[in-house]
């Protein structure tokens, strides 16, 4: 039998080793990446003194990861700052909103405190002149009255302020014979208030506030000098002493 002859491809002893190709990837983009991704997440780590240069070594280590686990490192750190972007975005809505409470809250506050202010003003009792002398007491007999005298009268000047005693409405403003020129009000507990021998009227109707000026001291009707007749009528009843009456609302004349 002929020998075989050669077929051209040198034989080694041992057994055969296969070249295969070394795949290379660039390092540059590779640390871009990678650089990227760790400084997202916080957890670059620098194995170097500050300024030295990256090891070579460490970058091919990083260059053979599966591209997959380099990515899923860069999608997790993008999933944290996207939950840190969520957190600090509802914390800021929660912020906005106790905000916006307190705001509502503190307005609601004023209010009430305003109202409660507003009603004791409205509320508030006070002397129908600044500055005047008790001329006749109720109950006085005397040939200036049919019977009793039914109110107190405050002397002062002609032209002198009137006021309103506390809010209330004008429920009456004419000459009323004996009493002259006349305004009565109704008060906000229901008291009706006579001021009268008035010498002009300031006010004839609508809502008055305690102290407004609702006319002025004279001596109309059957009066023998300058003076403000004033009669109080509870419930629109039968008259009472002025002097007391205004005392229990903490007036004193």
């Amino acid at each position: 039998m002929s020998p075989v002859k050669g077929s051209g491809v040198s034989q080694r002893s041992g057994s055969g080793r296969h070249r295969s190709r070394r795949r290379h990837v660039s390092v540059p983009s590779v640390v871009g990446s990678v650089a990227v991704a760790a400084a997202a997440s916080g957890a670059l780590a620098m194995p170097h003194a500050a300024g030295s240069p990256t090891d070579p070594e460490d970058l091919n280590a990083i260059a053979q990861r599966p591209q997959g686990q380099v990515a899923a490192s860069s999608g997790g750190a993008l999933d944290t700052l996207a939950a840190a972007e969520q957190s600090l975005t509802a914390e800021a809505t929660e912020t906005a909103q106790e905000a916006h409470t307190r705001i509502v809250e503190q307005q609601r506050v004023e209010a009430a405190e305003a109202a409660a202010r507003a009603e004791r003003e409205a509320k508030r009792w006070l002397a129908p002149l600044s500055d005047y002398r008790i001329s006749a007491g109720f109950g006085a007999g005397g040939s200036m009255w049919s019977n009793r005298h039914t109110g107190l009268d405050f002397a002062a000047p002609t032209g002198t302020e009137v006021r309103a005693i506390s809010s209330g409405e004008i429920v009456f403003a004419e000459y009323d014979g004996p009493y002259g020129n006349k305004i009565a009000i109704e008060h906000w507990d229901g008291t009706v208030v006579w001021y009268c021998h008035l010498s002009r009227f300031v006010l004839r109707s609508g809502e008055v506030a305690p102290g407004e000026v609702i006319g002025q001291v004279g001596s109309t009707g059957n009066s023998t000098g300058p003076h403000l007749h004033l009669e109080v009528h509870p419930d629109g009843g039968d008259p009472v002493n002025p002097r007391t009456w205004l005392e229990e609302q903490g007036i004193g004349i």
